[in-house]
């Protein structure tokens, strides 16, 4: 099968600092999404396309990746934010997530390549909240998440642990996990491996003052992969962390949308994307207090990768 490469990068959070977007090491823009990866998911497991593998050492490509990488739009797999205007694109990984998940393979996951679904037991869900701490929304994702008994992981910004270090605490001493999600938010593509390694490092480094634990997954901005950053990951000895349903609840479509699109969408080992951060997350927390008890309901139950 041919696939083009990532032609759009997502544009930068509200409210949230970010970093200059331009290509470096003297690689242009062109250049850079011409040779960018594509993920994609195989039978069993996700591999990177050859672009990247061979940069990586890895091996040939599978037949699964997000919409915006090339794949077929009923594979899809949604990303969050809109798409900056000078970059052009799709505004999100359009169509549908992919209802199935790779079998159960155990519970050892790679470090060279982002993680879509869990493994674990046929009705074995994730749910992550991304773009926290926030004052004013991560305290009800947590009291929602202990009135259903469910467990989820928090991908923080380093900034936001920074300022709100009790909250990140909060969220530890509930037994949930915390992943690094970069020190500002920054869109790492294209970025030399002394930033991504910055990043990375300042946010650790909050989260582990903040709960005295190192994070052992990492999410990506956008969903922007890189060589650099699957490298810089290896090095922290950080699973990279990707998604396979993205309601959108980031774009604040109402919460009927996000309550429609993850009970439509989720499926076995599915990783569900949602936000604490970033702007108004009333609608998520409207959407997460129906979705729970109907997930639950469904025999679906909650682990973490």
């Amino acid at each position: 099968m041919t696939v083009s490469g990532r032609t759009a990068m997502l544009a930068k959070h509200a409210g949230v600092p970010m970093a200059d977007s331009t290509c470096s090491e003297g690689i242009s823009p062109a250049t850079f999404v011409a040779r960018r990866r594509v993920l994609v998911l195989a039978t069993g497991g996700i591999t990177l396309t050859s672009a990247l593998a061979s940069r990586l050492g890895l091996g040939s490509p599978g037949d699964h990746a997000p919409a915006h990488r090339g794949v077929p739009a009923h594979h899809a797999v949604p990303a969050h934010h809109a798409v900056p205007a000078h970059r052009g694109g799709p505004a999100h990984r359009g169509g549908p997530a992919h209802r199935g998940g790779p079998a159960d393979a155990g519970r050892s996951y790679p470090l060279d390549r982002p993680l879509y679904y869990i493994n674990g037991t046929s009705k074995a869900i994730a749910l992550t909240i991304d773009d926290g701490p926030d004052p004013v929304y991560t305290p009800q994702v947590l009291r929602l998440l202990r009135q259903y008994n469910v467990t989820a992981t928090f991908s923080m910004i380093g900034i936001h642990v920074a300022a709100y270090p009790h909250l990140a605490r909060a969220v530890a001493e509930a037994g949930h996990r915390i992943a690094n999600h970069t020190w500002t938010h920054a869109d790492l593509a294209g970025r030399p491996a002394h930033r991504v390694h910055s990043e990375l490092a300042r946010a650790s480094h909050a989260i582990h003052a903040a709960t005295g634990v190192d994070p052992g997954l990492f999410r990506a901005p956008y969903g922007a992969w890189s060589a650099a950053v699957i490298k810089q990951c290896e090095h922290m000895r950080m699973v990279p962390l990707d998604w396979s349903v993205d309601p959108r609840d980031w774009a604040q479509p109402g919460v009927r949308s996000i309550v429609r699109n993850i009970m439509a969408d989720t499926g076995a080992g599915s990783i569900i994307l949602e936000h604490d951060g970033g702007g108004n997350r009333s609608q998520t927390v409207a959407a997460l207090r129906i979705v729970l008890p109907r997930l639950l309901h469904e025999g679906y139950h909650f682990e973490t990768p």
